[in-house]
C-alpha cells in the first residue's frame, strides 16, 4: 500500500467514486415511501432532515474518526472500524462490526427491496413494465413486484458464488453509475418543475429552501464526479456503458410513447381501478 494522499494517484480516486456512490444509494427512497403516506409533504421533510442527520454521523463522522485514528498505509485499514476500536482498547472489536455489517446489511435489503419493489409496481401500471408486475393483493402489497425483486437478488448471489471476485465488483460499479444518473435526472426534474411551478404561480406545499442555487451546486458536484470518473481508466468503460443503457431505455420509451403503448396502458389502468396507496 502506498503512502500519503491517493497513493494509487487520481485513477484509484475516480475508481472508488462509484463505490462511494453506492454507499449513498438509496437515499431516494424517502421520497417513495413519504409519497405512500397520509401528509407526503410532511413525511418528506422530516425524512429528509433524518436523511441528512443520519449522513453527517455516520458517514462523514465515522469517516473523519477512522481518518484520525488509523495511520496511512496501516494493515488496519482492511476493516477500518474494527481498527478503531482495537486502538481504543475496546474487546470483541472483529464480533460486533460482524454484527453491525450484518444488521446495516439486513437494514439495506429491507430498503432496496422495498425502493425495487415498488419502482417496478409503478413501471408496470404505467405500461412500461411487465403488467404482471402491478398485480396486488387484497392487502395493496404488491406481491409479484416483490417476488421479481427477491428473485434477481437471488440470481445475483448465485452468480456471486459461481464467479467469486467478479460479479459484486461489477454491481458496485453499475449501481454507483447508475445512482449518478438518478440523481442528476432528480435535480434536473426538479429545477425544470420548479421554474415551471413558479412561474405559473403554484403554491407548492413543500419548497426546497436555497432554490436554484442549491440545486445548481448538486448540479456541478455531479458534473465534477462525472469528469473524474471518466478520466479514470478502470472507471471509464462503466461510465460508458450505463450511458449506453440508458440510450437504449430512453431509445425505447421514445419509441414506446409514438407508438401510444404507454399512454394507452396508463389510461386503461386509471380507468379499471381507483387510485389507492400501496401498503
Amino acid at each position: 500500500m502506498g503512502e500519503g494522499f491517493a497513493p494509487s494517484g487520481f485513477a484509484g480516486i475516480a475508481t472508488a467514486l462509484f463505490v462511494v456512490a453506492f454507499a449513498f444509494g438509496g437515499t431516494e427512497i424517502v421520497s417513495v415511501a413519504a409519497a405512500e403516506t397520509a401528509e407526503p409533504a410532511r413525511s418528506v421533510k422530516k425524512a429528509v432532515r433524518t436523511v441528512l442527520w443520519r449522513i453527517l454521523v455516520f458517514y462523514i463522522g465515522a469517516i473523519f474518526v477512522i481518518a484520525a485514528v488509523v495511520p496511512v498505509g496501516s494493515a488496519g485499514l482492511k476493516s477500518p472500524f474494527a481498527a478503531v476500536l482495537d486502538a481504543a482498547g475496546m474487546p470483541g472489536a472483529a464480533t460486533a462490526i460482524t454484527l453491525v455489517a450484518v444488521a446495516a446489511l439486513l437494514s439495506a435489503l429491507n430498503a432496496n427491496l422495498y425502493g425495487a419493489s415498488r419502482m417496478a409496481f409503478s413501471l408496470a401500471e404505467r405500461g412500461e413494465a411487465p403488467r404482471w408486475l402491478a398485480s396486488v393483493s387484497k392487502a395493496r402489497v404488491p406481491v409479484a413486484a416483490v417476488v421479481a425483486s427477491v428473485a434477481f437478488g437471488v440470481v445475483t448471489v448465485v452468480l456471486e458464488l459461481a464467479f467469486p471476485e467478479m460479479v459484486l465488483g461489477v454491481l458496485l460499479n453499475i449501481v454507483g453509475s447508475t445512482c449518478l444518473l438518478v440523481w442528476t435526472s432528480a435535480l434536473l426534474a426538479q429545477l425544470a418543475l420548479r421554474l415551471r411551478a413558479d412561474g405559473d404561480g403554484t403554491e407548492l406545499p413543500l419548497r426546497m429552501p436555497g432554490f436554484p442555487w442549491l440545486t445548481s451546486l448538486g448540479l456541478l458536484i455531479l458534473a465534477a464526479i462525472f469528469t473524474v470518473g471518466f478520466i479514470g481508466e478502470d472507471s471509464r468503460p462503466q461510465l460508458l456503458s450505463t450511458f449506453g443503457l440508458v440510450a437504449v431505455l430512453a431509445v425505447r420509451c421514445w419509441v414506446n410513447h409514438r407508438s401510444g403503448r404507454v399512454s394507452a396502458a396508463g389510461k386503461a389502468a386509471d380507468e379499471s381501478k381507483p387510485r389507492v396507496l400501496v401498503d
